[in-house]
């Protein structure tokens, strides 16, 4: 072993990284998800998750108190490509009504419901199974990102994020930025700031998994 190589690894023989094996783990770990969540539905999975909704939305509660109107915002920006920003909007606008996909996108959704321009969304926030409602899409009020073409195509939406009492404790937007070949999506999360930085960073964690996981399965549908 060489020297200044002191870390331990394991790769299949004649390979120069363990990523084939992470892939491997990664989808064999998506299809036990699925088997899983399939089997047990999202009546048994809310249930089963009840006390875990429950500490989440006492949390929550007490961070909008600490933070007193402070909030504290994050952004992450993916580059697509292969598919426009349009051709993934309308994808994505349908693809809500599709549990399955949604549910597919990310290991810790754990439902995706969708009641008419109302989506029930549970999934982790930080070290929190939290429960809430994504109260319509509006015209969003982040800025437009800087872009290299003057023409470029650019969508932008805003939604809250409300506990089943209907307390709103954040927002998400999304702007997607047409460039040559694709877009850019800017994903943005805003929380109580007595949740930065763990929980907006996990989030941002988050956005990148599962619009990696939407845009690409949009692209292979066409």
């Amino acid at each position: 072993m060489n020297q200044l190589d002191t870390k331990p690894w394991v790769r299949r023989l004649g390979e120069h990284d363990d990523q084939p094996i992470t892939h491997f783990e990664l989808t064999s770990a998506r299809r036990a998800l699925h088997l899983l969540k399939s089997k047990l539905g999202r009546e048994r999975l809310l249930e089963l998750l009840r006390d875990e909704i429950t500490e989440a939305d006492a949390f929550m509660h007490q961070a909008l108190q600490r933070s007193a109107g402070q909030q504290a915002t994050g952004t992450v920006q993916l580059r697509a490509h292969g598919i426009s920003s349009a051709a993934f909007g309308r994808w994505l606008g349908a693809a809500f009504d599709r549990e399955d996909v949604m549910l597919a996108a990310h290991p810790e959704h754990y439902v995706v419901h969708n009641v008419p321009g109302r989506p029930q969304i549970v999934e982790t926030l930080g070290e929190y199974v939290c429960s809430f409602f994504m109260d319509g899409w509006k015209e969003s009020e982040q800025p437009t990102p800087q872009s290299t073409s003057t023409d470029a195509a650019t969508e932008g939406r805003r939604s809250s994020l409300t506990l089943a009492d209907g307390t709103v404790f954040g927002w998400v937007s999304t702007l997607f930025e047409d460039v040559p070949d694709g877009f850019i999506a800017t994903l943005t999360v805003t929380l109580p700031s007595a949740c930065a930085p763990e929980l907006v960073d996990q989030h941002l964690e988050h956005f990148a998994v599962e619009f990696h996981s939407w845009i690409l399965v949009a692209a292979e549908q066409g």
